[in-house]
Parts: structure tokens; C-alpha cells; sequence
């Protein structure tokens, strides 16, 4: 619970790798469930955020999943079953250095996110996701429980990222 009103930050330590697969192929599903990651089964969902799990899959379109974890060892040995040419449906490249994930937390998010991205786009319930623009930048939103969310951007506009981000708490701390 945030009590001391709202708060983000960029995240050290988040590993995010890009499973790309051909519609339809079960070859990466096959290789996330060795490792005990569960497969997103539809648009805008992912398993709903355990703190000691500390790896999600998170739907990013028809053919992308990506992989979040804290868990660097989880995802070191995806990314060897999934290396490219290993499988001829299936592949993953470490988007972690091009990645960017802040938290955002607030007992008003939805308010302080409706300042950012379109309110229909916010994810309402853990375990969802979503993306959509941030200043018309693209991101994904990742519900982690009802006060914290996920922000994943690319990181060369991390800088303007947390500047919308900072104007705007700026606001959501005012209206606290």
C-alpha cells in the first residue's frame, strides 16, 4: 500500500528479452514452460504478478512476447533454448540494454495515469497490460496490483519519459 502519496522510478536490474515465434507454433510456448514461465493466452494479459515469481510473459503482438524477470538465471537459460537458428519457428534477442522499466506507484494511479496515456488504455486489473502512447511515444503498461504498474519504454527517450513522469506526479501529488 502507498502511503506516502505517488512515487516512480526507472528499475536497475529488469532483464527483458523478445521471444518472437510464428502465429500459431507452439516451439516458444514449449520452451518458457520448461522454465515455469506461464504463456500469455490472450491479448492484454499475463500472469498475474507474484513478487516471489519474479519472471512474467507479457503479450506484445501476434508474433512477440516479451519476458520480464528479475530472475536473471530463469531467462539466461530461455535465451539459450531460444537462441536464433536453434529452432526454426521460434527465437529471442536480449532487449535488456534497450529497454527502459520504471514502477509507478499511487493509491490514485488510474488518476495519475489518465495524465499520460488514454484512460481506456490503462490496465485495470493485475495481470494485465497494454500499449499504448505516452506523449506520443509508445510504451507498455504492466499491472502488477491495484497501486503499482510496469512502464517498459524503448530506453533512448527514457530522459523523456521521466520527464513526462515527473510533470506529471507533479499534478497527481497536487490532487493527493
Amino acid at each position: 500500500m502507498v502511503e506516502h502519496g505517488p512515487s516512480f522510478k526507472q528499475l536497475t536490474g529488469v532483464r527483458v528479452l523478445s521471444i518472437r515465434h510464428f502465429a500459431g507454433d507452439s516451439a516458444a510456448k514449449d520452451c518458457t514452460a520448461a522454465v515455469g514461465l506461464q504463456w500469455p493466452t490472450q491479448t492484454g494479459r499475463f500472469q498475474e504478478p507474484v513478487q516471489e515469481q519474479g519472471a512474467w510473459l507479457v503479450w506484445r503482438s501476434p508474433q512477440e512476447v516479451l519476458a520480464f524477470a528479475r530472475d536473471q538465471q530463469r531467462l539466461q537459460t530461455l535465451q539459450l533454448a531460444l537462441l536464433p537458428g536453434r529452432l526454426e519457428t521460434a527465437a529471442a534477442w536480449d532487449l535488456s540494454e534497450g529497454m527502459a522499466v520504471f514502477e509507478l506507484q499511487s493509491a490514485m494511479l488510474d488518476e495519475w495515469l489518465a495524465r499520460l496515456v488514454d484512460a481506456w488504455s490503462i490496465p485495470k486489473r493485475a495481470g494485465q497490460s497494454s500499449r499504448c502512447r505516452l506523449a506520443d511515444v509508445p510504451v507498455l503498461l504492466m499491472r502488477m496490483d491495484k497501486e503499482r504498474v510496469w512502464l517498459a519504454a524503448d530506453k533512448p527517450i527514457a530522459p523523456y519519459v521521466s520527464n513526462w513522469l515527473a510533470y506529471t506526479h507533479q499534478g497527481a501529488t497536487a490532487a493527493c
